[in-house]
């Protein structure tokens, strides 16, 4: 055990018959003591738990890294996704400046004035897109649920 030299204070404990026993059995096993074995007994408690603290923390932390893995993973698609949507904005705007320039236009027709078949038959087009591209998404979310529930079974 530690032979530190420091002050000691008297304590009267109550204690089991087998609890005094185990005390004075480690106490001659290791040639000390019962004080240095009930001192020794509480510093190697104090010192187990934090350890525990330790790998809690650690497992915690590590919970935390994989989740976070997975939102950034999700995130940096949603970055390319909104920078392939912002560069593509940027051209048709160049475009269709050009476009107003060449043509000597005078005034802009909008939407909410006039609305051409075209231009209703592309806002249908896009909604059918986004329509099915949400419900091939709500049935990946589906099976990954419902293989998640089989291998959690």
């Amino acid at each position: 055990m530690n032979e530190k030299k420091t002050t000691k204070k008297g304590s009267y404990f109550l204690l089991t018959p087998s609890t005094k026993a185990k005390i004075q059995t480690i106490a001659d096993e290791k040639n000390v003591s019962q004080a240095d074995v009930i001192t020794a007994t509480i510093e190697h408690y104090y010192a187990d738990r934090e350890e525990e603290y330790v790998v809690f923390k650690n497992m915690i932390s590590d919970l935390m890294d994989e989740k976070l893995a997975t939102i950034q993973d999700k995130l940096h698609r949603i970055q390319v996704t909104g920078n392939v949507v912002d560069r593509d904005t940027k051209i048709l705007l160049e475009f269709m400046n050009h476009y107003y320039l060449i043509n000597e236009f005078k005034d802009l027709i909008t939407t909410e004035k006039y609305k051409t078949n075209g231009m209703q038959q592309a806002e249908d087009l896009i909604q059918k897109r986004i329509h099915k591209h949400r419900q091939k998404k709500l049935d990946y979310e589906k099976r990954k649920a419902q293989k998640q529930q089989e291998s959690e079974a």
